[in-house]
């Protein structure tokens, strides 16, 4: 009769550990995922608006045509941007932006194609944007502008058919100035 108790204990402790084991695994293997598609669902599609950007010849304000392209990657961990800019008579710029969201450190990180830089941010706002996929994310960190290093201020706003991203830099000691933003719509009637 002993035998027989330590053996179902055993078989259910056995199965208690696969089990929890397996209840593991897929916590860690599909939380971020799940995560990920709640925070990334409403960036999705196609967009059309402007990009904005500071001249720091002349301290101006400029502004291009911009079309936006935002698709899962292939391994669903990050979006890709495909911008397309009409930057005058017969000349049109493209660039391709990869942005990933990690989750459990809180960041943010833009990759581009055209310059091959990468920078991550850290990110405020994140619970509350991803229980409706949409909202403010605050995005902070550091930088290079004109061979200076900045300090960097992002907002990202995304509602159901208006994207706005808003980047501002500041020399240490200085005041946050506007560097560059978009403005996008949806090109579609929303559904």
């Amino acid at each position: 009769m002993r035998i027989g108790m330590a053996r179902a204990a055993g078989i259910i402790l056995l199965f208690a550990g696969i089990l929890h084991g397996a209840t593991q695994q897929a916590a860690d293997s599909s939380q971020p995922a799940v995560g990920l598609d709640q925070l990334y669902a409403g960036l999705l599609g196609e967009w059309v608006g402007q990009l904005q950007y500071r001249d720091f010849s002349d301290n101006s304000n400029q502004s291009l045509p911009t079309w936006l392209r935002v698709t899962r990657s292939a391994d669903g961990r990050s979006l890709q941007f495909a911008y397309v800019y009409d930057d005058g008579p017969s000349k049109t710029v493209k660039e391709i932006s990869m942005v990933s969201i990690d989750v459990p450190a809180a960041t943010m990180t833009f990759t581009s194609d055209r310059d091959h830089s990468s920078d991550t941010y850290k990110i405020a706002g994140l619970p509350e944007f991803a229980a409706k996929s949409r909202g403010t994310l605050t995005l902070s960190g550091t930088g290079q502008e004109n061979g200076q290093k900045v300090d960097v201020r992002i907002s990202l706003t995304l509602r159901r058919n208006l994207y706005t991203y808003q980047k501002e830099t500041r020399l240490p000691g200085q005041e946050f100035l506007f560097r560059d933003g978009y403005t996008f719509t949806r090109k579609d009637v929303p559904q």
